[in-house]
């Protein structure tokens, strides 16, 4: 399966801003984030110089993804539990990466 990144996609009728930046685990500790008031997603491509992989990167959209999908929802709570984000994305990813078509 070829995994794509969109740049961009709305939630709501607002559109949501991807980008890549290298330098966010030494900013902020992660290789994902969602600025959800500034409708924009940041992720990591590699580590130190290391790649991630495709699977990595997209399971990390998928996870931010699921950020924004929650904050929509108003669910201010669910959306701080990064187990149930975490776990929630790692389902999409299998059902989307596992998904066969005619």
């Amino acid at each position: 399966m070829e995994i794509k990144i969109p740049k961009q996609f709305q939630l709501m009728g607002q559109t949501i801003n991807v980008k890549f930046d290298n330098e966010l685990r030494t900013k902020e500790e992660c290789v994902g984030v969602s600025y959800l008031d500034f409708n924009e997603m940041k992720l990591q491509r590699n580590i130190d110089g290391n790649d991630r992989t495709d699977e990595q990167i997209y399971h990390t959209f998928l996870h931010e993804l699921t950020h924004f999908i929650l904050n929509k929802l108003g669910e201010e709570k669910l959306n701080k539990n990064e187990k149930l984000v975490d776990t929630f994305s790692a389902l999409l990813a299998q059902a989307f990466q596992t998904s066969r078509y005619e």
